[in-house]
């Protein structure tokens, strides 16, 4: 009752087509190398690419802080365990799940470093705060090479 009643509201699908269910057409409308939808990704590449963004997005993160408490770091540290286990997760579910997870990621890691930008934040009239940078993607290579580059 109550689905229905969300459906009839929505103005979503009364029923499908006869001859066409949703299975069906993920199974037969395939993207990139991914010919089935609703099989496994045998490649890995979408679940690594899952785990890389999330970690990279983790990481932009962690390096804009400076002087993270204990608690701070542990919570951080544990994000990036959890992106590192998505791999293994997003790799036992279907490729149409593991391909929205890997839209909603990229979108995600986009919106951040787009925020980050002077002009965008100028042209969208979000106000600047003192702590943020008049070069933010050269500060934020320089703070990722200072960490896991050049350590010496």
């Amino acid at each position: 009752m109550k689905l229905q009643f969300v459906q009839n509201s929505w103005g979503g699908p009364k029923e499908l087509p006869a001859g066409f269910s949703v299975q069906e057409q993920l199974a037969t409308g395939g993207v990139l190398w991914i010919p089935d939808l609703t099989a496994l990704d045998s490649t890995w590449i979408l679940p690594i690419c899952i785990g890389a963004i999330n970690l990279v997005i983790v990481e932009i993160v962690a390096l804009q802080k400076v002087g993270m408490s204990r608690f701070q770091t542990g919570v951080t540290h544990f994000v990036r365990g959890i992106s590192v286990l998505m791999i293994p997760i997003a790799a036992t579910v279907p490729s149409s799940l593991v391909l929205y997870w890997f839209c909603s990621s990229f979108m995600g890691l986009s919106q951040n470093l787009l925020l980050r930008s002077p002009r965008f934040r100028q042209f969208c009239r979000i106000p600047l705060t003192k702590g943020d940078s008049d070069t933010p993607y050269k500060d934020l290579f320089a703070a990722f090479y200072a960490k896991y580059i050049s350590r010496k």
